[in-house]
């Protein structure tokens, strides 16, 4: 019998990258549009709107890349948050492509599609229960429209640019000054996303360092911050120039000084303590995963690190250092250094493979293994995505005999319930009078005891039941009037 012909390398790396960008690309865009609308997101998506047609009132306390991406997007897609949403999830998948492109050459391209396939595959939750549907809380922080995704797409392509520029500097190739403009455009464009970025002004200027090219940090330095200069200046024309920098700052260094309120481990900060921002970290993306991730970050550290090590980790210890030390941590900070912990990871893990082989390859694998668990609820959370909470309480209410007027919410900050129910919904502790009542799950809110003593002692005066993980009575008739600390139920 004739021997079988072996298949083509070539082949073989061509399935296997299209095998996980195609379920990468499921994972990023699957039902989409179907979740529940978060408060932070209809800011900018209503921001990015009024952008588009000339209104650049609002929201001047962040930049405005990112908003100007989701008008445009809705100008495409009809104003919502689709369009935006979908500008967000390209942008993750373009961080991946990025990471397989900066990778290949120098780990290999099995590698650099492991670094591909941990950002593509992987969970980076806005909370520890994403992968609970019924929860409400979004499968992926790209799969929603925040600023900081987006952000952190022009922050890695300014990264590998500037990584590129030195390869090219150091093989001696004339392009090498295309790198440096592009480095300077992509982190202008990471700024003018949301600010935070811009302290990769500083890896990216140790960077020529590292190869011991003076001449480059000078002449590429110039070049790249010349034309980041230019393309920030231009995106922030039309939205007021120096003036709104300035509002910007001011309100930037108010927040940071006033602190945001946060629940940490049950625990309410006004001032979160630094270690918030790795906690957040580690819920959003699961232990199994944090391990993984981990373990591979130590071998990129101590199994033969090189300039491509030293660069990345200066990438990612100035991220931590900023938002660990800032009073402001929110769940989806975290976000913006993941990119840099798993190109660190794959190129360790990469390196450590190839250490004494096979059995460090095999402890490689196994360990690889591990990221299995927390892939599959990925696959399996975006599957079943669907909108919850807010989003379905009106038609639950209606099915329920709710035919308008006010509704306390209880357990709720009230930019979260003001998503749904802008004009009937009333924070605890405002007097009137209440024809529904709807607890949530913030600890910063409890439930006052004269509006608990009310439902307790008046069971049959209300039509009670659950939306995901509100809590919900209906008055069946009169209502429930608040004066103050007094709680009663009218006829």
């Amino acid at each position: 019998m004739p021997s079988r012909r072996p298949v083509p390398v070539l082949v073989v790396r061509t399935a296997a990258f299209a095998i996980v960008a195609l379920l990468g690309a499921y994972v990023a865009l699957r039902r989409i549009g179907r979740t529940t609308r978060i408060t932070d997101e209809i800011t900018y998506v209503n921001t990015g709107w009024d952008y588009v047609h000339g209104v650049v009132t609002a929201n001047l306390e962040h930049p405005p890349t990112a908003k100007y991406l989701f008008g445009l997007a809705q100008l495409m897609t009809g104003q919502g948050v689709l369009g935006p949403r979908v500008v967000v999830a390209v942008g993750g998948l373009v961080v991946g492509l990025v990471l397989f492109l900066l990778l290949r050459r120098p780990v290999g391209y099995w590698g650099a599609l492991a670094a591909a396939g941990l950002w593509w595959l992987t969970p980076r939750g806005n909370g520890p229960t994403w992968y609970d549907v019924a929860s409400g809380v979004p499968a992926r922080i790209d799969r929603i429209a925040l600023l900081d995704p987006v952000m952190t797409c022009f922050a890695v392509v300014a990264v590998a640019a500037a990584w590129q520029w030195m390869v090219a500097a150091s093989d001696g190739r004339s392009s090498r000054w295309w790198w440096a403009a592009l480095a300077g455009a992509a982190l202008a464009l990471s700024a003018t996303s949301k600010v935070s970025t811009a302290v990769l002004v500083l890896p990216l200027l140790l960077l020529p360092v590292l190869f011991r090219r003076w001449r480059d940090l000078a002449l590429g330095g110039v070049l790249a911050a010349g034309v980041g200069t230019v393309v920030a200046a231009l995106l922030y024309l039309p939205v007021g120039g120096l003036d709104a920098i300035g509002y910007m700052v001011r309100f930037q260094t108010a927040h940071d000084t006033t602190g945001h309120l946060v629940t940490v481990l049950g625990r309410d900060y006004l001032v979160a303590p630094w270690w918030t921002g790795l906690l957040w970290a580690v819920q959003g993306i699961g232990w199994p995963l944090a391990v993984v991730l981990g373990l591979g970050v130590l071998a990129a550290l101590v199994v033969r690190p090189d300039r491509l090590v030293v660069f990345l980790a200066l990438c990612l210890g100035v991220l931590v250092v900023f938002y660990s030390t800032s009073a402001v941590a929110l769940p989806h900070y975290y976000y913006a250094w993941m990119p840099f912990v798993v190109a660190l990871a794959a190129v360790g893990g990469t390196r450590l493979a190839r250490l004494r082989p096979p059995l460090t390859a095999v402890a490689v694998a196994l360990v690889l293994t591990v990221a299995v668990v927390p892939v599959g609820q990925l696959v399996v959370a975006v599957s079943q995505a669907r909108a919850t909470g807010y989003a379905v309480l009106g038609g639950a209410l209606a099915d329920h005999g709710y035919r308008g007027g006010s509704i306390l919410f209880v357990g709720a900050a009230r930019q979260t319930y003001s998503t749904a129910f802008r004009a009937e919904g009333r924070m605890q502790g405002t007097d009137g009078r209440f024809v529904a009542i709807v607890e949530d799950t913030d600890p910063r809110f409890p439930m006052t005891t004269g509006v608990a003593a009310v439902l307790r002692d008046h069971p049959h005066a209300f039509d009670a039941f659950r939306v995901d993980q509100l809590r919900v009575w209906v008055v069946r008739s009169g209502a429930v009037e608040a004066r103050g600390d007094a709680v009663r139920l009218v006829p």
